[in-house]
């Protein structure tokens, strides 16, 4: 049976990366709305992972007879001035993602919870990901947001990137 205050943390972090999935599909309307469908499509795919991240910790949390209590989601920022405040929305998102997985981490060490441990070793190298092609289109997109060409060609090289 799974500790209360580790079931606790775990329906946090599952209503959180359920917020992370309508964030990022948020952010993927809003450049569908500018004609920037490589983005949009890019930010459809990451929304998809965030809905599979929340899976993974409600499956775990099942397996160990734990309860999930889902809660109510907030509605996302889906309006920007620019599309580099969106790719800086979405960074922050995953910053604080990491934060809260490494709080886990933290947590399962302190109570021994050995098998939440090693789940969170997925998750650890999953953020390092995440944080990398953040910080990557962050910076694309610091260069580029101001010049529509340079825009268009970052739009279609991202969506390059969605898998099929």
């Amino acid at each position: 049976m799974i500790k209360k205050n580790i079931a606790d943390a775990l329906n946090l972090q599952i209503q959180h990366e359920q917020n992370n999935a309508q964030r990022y599909q948020a952010v993927a309307l809003y450049f569908e709305s500018l004609n920037l469908h490589g983005l949009s499509a890019w930010l459809n795919q990451q929304a998809g992972d965030e809905r599979g991240h929340a899976d993974k910790f409600i499956k775990h949390m099942v397996d160990r007879g734990g309860v999930v209590k889902l809660g109510a989601l907030a509605a996302p920022q889906s309006t920007f001035e620019h599309p580099l405040e969106a790719i800086q929305n979405v960074q922050a998102v995953e910053r604080a993602t990491t934060a809260l997985i490494d709080k886990l981490m933290t947590l399962a060490r302190k109570e021994g919870d050995y098998a939440l441990e090693v789940l969170l070793h997925w998750f650890i190298g999953e953020q390092v990901e995440e944080e990398q092609w953040t910080t990557e289109l962050t910076a694309e997109m610091e260069q580029f947001y101001k010049k529509p060409g340079q825009l268009y060609m970052l739009d279609h090289q991202w969506g390059k990137r969605v898998k099929g």
